[in-house]
């Protein structure tokens, strides 16, 4: 078994893991000792010592003037790497307001991600999935529903398990009034307006921190994620307007 290997994915470098595993099996030893039976010369040795007792690997004692060197138990190496944690989750722990409020200053791009197709389609639309417990404002018009007969029921299906509830804009017909009658128990309600939607092959979801825009025809399938608050937040207003305005 290749134990340098090993020590190294814990943070060591080969020849400090060389070293180690050596050391460990002299288990009392002088520098030079050390040095001969790790191929390395006698200067960097004691280089690598240093380092390794800097990180507690090593121990040191001086034996009638001169220093010897023993590895430390391997069991205690877990000690080592769970004091060295807490140590940084206290560090962070300290710096962890000053570190916050510096994100709130920084100015934030908005996120922007297009899909195309129709997985891509499906993976855009999956996004309005992962808003659980929360509401979703959208414009939904009937003909696109209608390109993708067999997920429209598998997404309506997964939105109620999650607890996704959707106010909806839509034209009236038919198949629109169909989902109103079922809209207490899809956790969806919806209102008509005509002017605004009929006809159309876009539809937009808007989700608490991000807006979706989506558009499928027989030709084309995409999408189109864009995720600030802010335009969120616009959007949302601007919705809460025309929702007035629809029956």
């Amino acid at each position: 078994m290749d134990f340098e290997v090993r020590l190294e994915r814990i943070g060591l470098s080969r020849q400090e893991a060389t070293v180690y595993i050596n050391t460990l099996k002299l288990g009392t030893a002088k520098a030079s000792e050390i040095a001969q039976k790790s191929l390395i010369k006698r200067e960097a040795c004691y280089y690598i010592l240093k380092l390794l007792q800097e990180k507690g690997f090593i121990s040191e004692t001086i034996k009638s003037g001169v220093k010897h060197y023993s590895a430390i138990s391997p069991k205690r190496i877990l000690d080592i790497f769970e004091d060295e944690r807490q140590h940084k989750i206290e560090t962070i722990k300290e710096i962890l307001p000053e570190l916050e409020s510096l994100q709130k200053v920084a100015f934030k791009r908005p996120k922007v991600e297009v899909y195309e197709g129709v997985e891509g389609f499906k993976t855009a639309i999956s996004n309005v999935l992962e808003a659980k417990g929360q509401t979703v404002y959208a414009y939904v018009p009937e003909k696109p529903v209608h390109l993708l007969p067999t997920f429209h029921p598998y997404f309506r299906r997964r939105r109620r398990e999650n607890k996704v509830f959707l106010k909806v804009i839509g034209e009236k017909s038919e198949f629109m009034e169909n989902l109103r009658k079922t809209g207490k128990k899809e956790l969806r309600e919806v209102r008509y307006n005509n002017k605004l939607m009929k006809d159309k092959d876009t539809l937009l979801y808007i989700l608490p921190e991000s807006i979706l825009l989506l558009r499928i025809n027989e030709k084309e399938q995409l999408g189109i994620y864009v995720e600030d608050e802010a335009l969120a937040k616009f959007q949302k207003e601007i919705f809460d307007i025309i929702w007035k305005l629809s029956e």
